[in-house]
């Protein structure tokens, strides 16, 4: 007896780069990925911006999938 196996949709990686950071990790977990800092840099309110992320924004991958992000060493938006 064989059983149906359901493979689960893809998710689509959203775009983070320039909202503040505590943002971007609202933003992954409601597309079901994970936003990973890959720099040490953080402010402790997680106002400080993405400048960076891989991968790229549209980017299909399986649910759960890190979303890799670089945080800004300022407040604002990168420029």
């Amino acid at each position: 007896m064989s059983e149906d196996v359901t493979t689960p949709s893809p998710a689509r990686v959203p775009e983070l780069v320039g909202v503040p950071a505590a943002e971007a990790h609202d933003r992954a977990l409601d597309a079901g990925l994970l936003a990973v800092p890959e720099n040490a840099f953080h402010t402790g309110a997680g106002r400080a911006h993405i400048s960076r992320q891989d991968p790229e924004p549209g980017t299909s991958v399986a649910p759960g999938s890190i979303v890799r992000i670089w945080i800004g060493t300022d407040s604002g938006a990168p420029g």
